[in-house]
């Protein structure tokens, strides 16, 4: 599927939030965890000698706390624990525990045993063991999360058994904790530079919580081709550099700082690098800022105390998102004729909002679906913790269309997705996916 002449419109919400909340299964018992997509998940946990005993209590802390976002129970999330020093330990595999009290039990009462850094064991035994046909189920994404706090005994064969883990579409989660880890062997080791994860301590691990879940829940496996002839590759990620035609307007909230207001740009501008920016292909536009700021107070409008102290209550500064304005200006004014949009091209709107909405929600809500009701597809965008998940979802066109990142900073992690969206209309990472799948694809038949 391409960008065509749909007539849709994305609305790009970029919201101060990142939540567990974001990622939500297509199912008839819907659980209240965020991630309720089926997926087996194993952790591998380094417990090597490096490792103060305190710190290792915070690894499994913050596994707890990453399981906490996730549906667990039969048929959804199952998850594997194993622990790597100089040895591999199978703590327990994947589906053994049913409950989340009972995962978290046996999470809790793990005894670090120390040693050196083994990685390439766990990783061998991760794919051959934790892996194997009798305890994963087809058809599911299989994941693995290794955290470690330096850099393997022997590299070489680290990266050796992690690609041999990719080409069984495992897809690896890597998490690099403190100063001595090694940032190459994490992308050799993780499935994609974008699964590449690192802190500068055990103690801000949990700061990773949310994204790690969120980027687990989104995951999407594509087997190995088992065919002995080779058929056509899948469709190579491209940008919007062909003929395709789409008008498109980003926004950016009126209160954000200079800081964030850069970064915002900066990622307009790295999306939209990708594209053939013309009169007949794609065209591009910014929302105005949209101010909330009251009249002003003039010396003779109050002469009593009582007075004036009515009008400073009415003029205090309403910190609720007013997504709605923006939304109601790229419906009304910025596709518009008038404005240059074109009435047989796809349509796409891209808004910054870094706030919860508030006594505004009914406004924004009614605004979305307004925009959805004339073609406008809206994909909102949360960043930090200001604002709400299920707002985020209700003004989208659907929950996979809503993107979030922890901060500012963090934004340009997403202009593939932002981009899958804009020019394919695919699922989150669904074009990463392709391009991790592409390379196993070619690989498994040079061998």
């Amino acid at each position: 599927m391409h960008c065509g002449k749909s007539s849709i419109v994305i609305a790009l919400f970029i919201l101060s939030i990142y939540s567990d909340r974001s990622c939500f299964a297509q199912d008839d018992d819907p659980s209240d965890k965020g991630c309720g997509n089926a997926a087996d998940i194993v952790f591998v946990l380094d417990e090597s000698g490096s490792i103060w005993g305190p710190h290792f209590t915070q690894q499994l802390e913050f596994v707890e706390h990453v399981i906490d976002s996730f549906d667990v129970r039969p048929g959804k999330i199952h998850i594997g624990v194993l622990t790597f020093g100089t040895k591999v330990r199978t703590i327990f595999h994947l589906g053994h525990h049913k409950t989340e009290d009972g995962l978290k039990a046996a999470i809790k009462g793990i005894k670090q045993e120390r040693g050196e850094t083994y990685t390439h064991e766990a990783l061998r035994r991760t794919r051959t063991e934790m892996f194997a046909p009798d305890y994963i189920r087809p058809g599911i994404p299989h994941i693995a999360i290794v955290i470690t706090d330096g850099e393997s005994n022997f590299p070489d064969q680290t990266a050796e058994e992690a690609d041999l883990a990719h080409l069984d579409g495992i897809q690896i989660f890597a998490v690099g904790v403190g100063q001595q880890i090694n940032k190459a062997e994490l992308r050799s080791i993780a499935s994609s530079e974008d699964l590449v994860f690192e802190v500068d301590n055990y103690a801000a691990l949990d700061g990773l919580r949310e994204r790690l879940a969120w980027k687990a829940c989104q995951v999407t496996t594509l087997p190995p081709p088992t065919t002995t002839t080779q058929p056509p590759p899948p469709q190579m990620i491209q940008g919007c550099t062909e003929s395709r035609q789409m008008d498109h307007i980003w926004s950016i909230p009126d209160l954000a700082g200079v800081k964030e207001n850069n970064l915002a740009l900066s990622l307009i501008g790295d999306v939209t690098a990708e594209m053939k920016i013309s009169p007949i292909h794609v065209q591009v536009g910014l929302t105005p800022r949209i101010c909330q700021n009251g009249p002003a107070i003039r010396l003779k409008d109050y002469d009593t105390q009582e007075g004036f102290l009515e009008a400073l209550e009415r003029r205090q500064y309403n910190p609720d998102a007013n997504t709605h304005a923006h939304i109601q200006y790229i419906r009304n004014q910025g596709l518009a004729e008038g404005s240059g949009g074109r009435t047989d091209t796809a349509k796409f709107g891209v808004i910054i909002v870094d706030g919860k909405h508030g006594k505004n929600r009914e406004r924004a809500l009614s605004e979305a679906r307004k925009a959805k009701d004339a073609g406008i597809r809206l994909i909102v965008l949360g960043v930090g913790s200001g604002v709400e998940v299920s707002e985020l979802n209700s003004i989208a066109s659907s929950p996979s269309d809503v993107l979030t990142v922890g901060s500012y900073e963090e934004l340009s992690t997403l202009k593939s997705d932002i981009i899958s969206r804009l020019c394919h209309g695919l699922k989150p990472n669904a074009l990463k996916q392709r391009h991790i799948y592409i390379k196993r694809y070619f690989n498994a038949y040079e061998d």
